[in-house]
């Protein structure tokens, strides 16, 4: 492993923050909870950096979730997932919305791990270890979550 200098980890900063800063706000609906946690994880890095160089950002993606998971969240319907810019084409914008639809279906758990595994990529059991669950659960709760929204997309879409 590379020692995390200050100057790494700032890098890393640069690099990984909007990713990740975007992952958290899917996976909570609160952008300041979302904001809060990451600060707390690069925080948390610096003063405890991770054992390996081994995808930086899905650590900082779990660290950051399991700070958020106190205290928890507003509905999805108070809170828009994603800001839109001018510079975005109506199709990305929908698909978007459509994304944030069908996120909005499911638990702030469901979200938390169908986030990590889609968008993130991280593995089943690096987010069993994030959120706490059983490696099975991870994979149960990936299939419900697409079957819902899969059900509740057709019906309400």
């Amino acid at each position: 492993m590379t020692e995390m200098t200050v100057e790494r980890w700032e890098e890393l900063y640069d690099r990984a923050f909007p990713q990740v800063y975007r992952a958290l706000v899917a996976a909570t609906i609160d952008r300041d909870r979302a904001l809060d946690g990451l600060h707390d994880a690069f925080e948390e890095g610096l003063r405890h950096p991770p054992p390996h160089d081994r995808n930086l950002e899905g650590w900082l993606y779990r660290v950051a979730l399991r700070k958020t998971r106190r205290g928890l969240l507003r509905a999805l319907r108070e809170t828009r997932v994603t800001e839109l810019s001018s510079e975005d084409s109506t199709a990305a914008v929908l698909q978007r919305l459509e994304v944030g639809r069908l996120l909005a279906l499911l638990t702030e758990r469901q979200r938390a791990i169908v986030v990590a595994h889609y968008y993130l990529g991280l593995s089943q059991q690096e987010i069993a270890e994030a959120v706490g669950v059983r490696r099975g659960t991870v994979s149960a709760t990936v299939s419900q979550s697409l079957a819902r929204m899969r059900e509740r997309g057709a019906t309400h879409g």
